[in-house]
């Protein structure tokens, strides 16, 4: 079994379908991220700075899918809104205030098998923030911190620089008529 699955392996997921409907049922984290995983809710939090740049972090190697840069990314718990877990997670992750705006876009489907007994199997929602306050990351959740021009993580979006989810939720908020603007 995977050392990954044992970071928070009590965490209480909400189970979705494909669409992202919750069916009312609820499952540990371990058990929902052990091949072939359970399909739960997630929500990954695109943070953009006034220079139209991303503030990523080296995702750790203890977490499912690390050693890529990655953005503030986690699970809707059970009783816990979208929103509530997004914000939850920029405070964890990277210190920042709970009363920031964020917009809550749609999601996407998606699975990944890492081949050690631990996958994905997601329902992950897209979301983004515009922020210039200080970062204090939180190196347990997030690694290193770096900004990267949002045009630059355009260009390399289909090398293995980033995870499947991150690729995906930066196709949707460029989508959105806001998020398109950091990304010009």
């Amino acid at each position: 079994m995977s050392e990954t699955l044992e970071d928070q392996p009590n965490q209480e997921m909400i189970l979705v379908d494909s669409d992202g409907n919750p069916n009312g049922k609820i499952l540990d984290r371990k058990t929902a991220h052990s091949t072939p995983g359970t399909k739960h809710l997630a929500i990954q939090v695109l943070v953009f700075n006034a220079n139209n740049e991303l503030i990523l972090h080296e995702r750790p190697l203890k977490k499912v899918g690390g050693g890529v840069l990655d953005s503030p990314t986690t699970h809707v718990l059970n009783k816990e809104t979208k929103e509530q877990a997004g914000k939850r997670c920029l405070s964890v992750e990277y210190g920042i205030p709970n009363d920031i705006e964020m917009k809550v876009l749609n999601g996407f489907s998606y699975e990944k098998d890492y081949g050690d007994g631990s996958c994905e199997n997601e329902f992950c929602l897209a979301a983004f923030i515009s922020y210039s306050g200080e970062i204090n990351h939180n190196a347990e959740h997030a690694g290193k911190i770096v900004n990267v021009p949002a045009k630059q993580v355009l260009e390399e979006l289909e090398t293995d620089k980033y995870p499947v989810w991150f690729k995906e939720v930066v196709k949707i908020v460029q989508a959105d008529s806001e998020g398109k603007k950091f990304f010009e």
